[in-house]
């Protein structure tokens, strides 16, 4: 090899050197971002005689990535799920809680027990149906836990929303650049991890299924193959209602025009929080409302009054559902969508006690103790009876079909609890599947700060090399100059 082809090398050697220390430089500096991949420069061979970085590139596993955002979008349904329900749980859960329907109940079967013992009192009286009206106060904070936790699922829907435009709007200004950058021979590496990152964010809101095409154009579609982004962002689209009641049916979550769940759906999301919001607002708070709903209604019926006039027609007795506290008719299969939420002891016996001892709350019904006896009991009686017996409730509901009303409420809180529970380890269980396809793709495409370092390490020595054959080199031109 002549001297100049030597130099040349070593010179040639020194400029990669340089430019490879500038690279591990980079990976140093981005060693505790969790989302920057290991960065690397590909060598080739000069003609004459040393090395040149061809291309900047990047640690990838796609598999592992595919792992890592389908677990992500697990965790996150899960986690809206559960803490939907926790929030829930706090309200009327709690069966140790003086203020749950559970607790209210005991205290109305005490307190009618106590005033059938001594029914000329009228403390005793007024007791019952202060207990009575906890019951339903109970029974109105379980409704206005639930509606709350759904308007609350309606707006961290909207926040979605607002969020996945965003992220989609600098994913396409990230992917154009990328393909740009790809055709030119640029160092894209960077726009990639960024680009990736935006991905993870997505697939919390939503799973994803992500294809890279020629010429490192990504597409990116739902889980259930609705397109989010092909050449160009789609548009997410979603209105929150300003409340929510028992009645309020919840709007449609849309995605590139298609609708993601419900009947009307016809490509259902299957992971993230979208579909544990949608699912928790639409199906498991309805079904809640449903059973608090069948709790009232079973109320009413049993402490009902049979019409004066036919026995085939039942009045609202201690129990209204009406606005004003009025009674109404009680009719078994009328829909009983709210009840929960509208619930109240009747105006009537609120100012005056004894009707629960006599009957006749509405004014429209039987007159039981129609000669006016302080110590009539019967009819109290009765009202134990009725709230302690056996009646059937809606089997659609999941919380049993038969049953007492305290049963139905432990059951209801039971499958309430069963949901919480299920959902917590839903939570535990993809948290771990999380971590380890986390650490598994760190592993292999994140940045170990002490091979880097030692990478560094040899690199100096490369230079240190270069450097004295340089001057070597010199030296013995020197040496010939001198000679001539």
């Amino acid at each position: 090899m002549s001297l100049l082809s030597a130099f040349s090398s070593a010179r040639s050697s020194l400029a990669t050197v340089s430019q490879q220390s500038a690279l591990v430089s980079r990976n140093v500096a981005n060693a505790e971002n969790p989302a920057a991949t290991r960065k690397f420069a590909t060598q080739s061979s000069l003609i004459y005689g040393g090395v040149s970085i061809g291309s900047i590139s990047q640690s990838s596993n796609q598999a592992l990535f595919t792992s890592m955002t389908s677990a992500n979008a697990s965790l996150a349904a899960a986690d809206v799920t559960y803490g939907a329900l926790n929030s829930i749980r706090s309200v009327i859960g709690d069966t140790d809680s003086i203020a749950s329907p559970a607790a209210r109940l005991t205290e109305l079967e005490a307190a009618l027990s106590q005033y059938a013992v001594t029914p000329e009192d009228t403390q005793t009286a007024r007791a019952a149906v202060s207990a009575a009206s906890d019951l339903a106060n109970s029974l109105n904070a379980a409704t206005s836990a639930i509606q709350a936790a759904r308007t609350d699922a309606d707006r961290q829907l909207a926040d979605t929303a607002n969020k996945m435009n965003g992220l989609l709007e600098k994913f396409e200004k990230l992917n154009n650049k990328i393909m740009v950058g790809t055709a030119t021979g640029q160092d894209i590496t960077d726009e990639v991890d960024q680009r990736d990152q935006i991905v993870t964010e997505l697939s919390g809101y939503v799973g994803l299924n992500v294809q890279v095409r020629a010429g490192n154009d990504m597409t990116l579609h739902t889980d259930s193959g609705i397109t989010l982004f092909e050449t160009t962002a789609r548009q997410i689209e979603f209105s929150p209602k300003s409340a929510y009641d028992a009645t309020v049916v919840g709007g449609s979550f849309k995605i590139d025009g298609v609708s993601v769940s419900g009947a009307s759906a016809g490509m259902p999301i299957k992971s993230g929080s979208i579909y544990g919001l949608l699912t928790f607002r639409d199906e498991t708070a309805v079904t809640l409302q449903g059973q608090f709903d069948e709790i009232a209604s079973s109320l009413v019926q049993a402490f009902s009054e049979p019409d004066a006039v036919t026995s085939t027609t039942s009045w609202s007795g201690l129990f209204s559902i009406a606005a004003d506290g009025s009674s109404t008719i009680v009719d078994a299969t009328a829909s009983k969508t709210g009840f929960a939420g509208r619930i109240s002891v009747a105006a009537n016996v609120v100012a005056d006690p004894t009707y629960l001892r006599d009957g006749n709350i509405s004014g429209q019904s039987i007159d039981y103790n129609t000669n006016d006896n302080a110590g009539f009991s019967e009819r109290l009686n009765a009202l134990i009876a009725n709230l302690s017996g056996q009646r059937s409730f809606d089997g659609s509901l999941g919380a049993g079909t038969s049953g007492t009303i305290g049963d139905y409420i432990a059951s209801t809180i039971s499958w309430l609890e069963d949901k919480r529970s299920a959902a917590n380890d839903n939570v535990d269980y993809h948290s771990t599947v999380l971590s380890r396809a986390q650490e598994s793709l760190s592993d292999l495409t994140g940045i170990n700060l002490d091979e880097e370092m030692a990478h560094l390490l040899d690199l100096e020595r490369s230079y240190q090399a270069s450097s004295k054959l340089i001057s070597t080199i010199g030296e013995m031109i020197d040496s010939i100059l001198q000679i001539v």
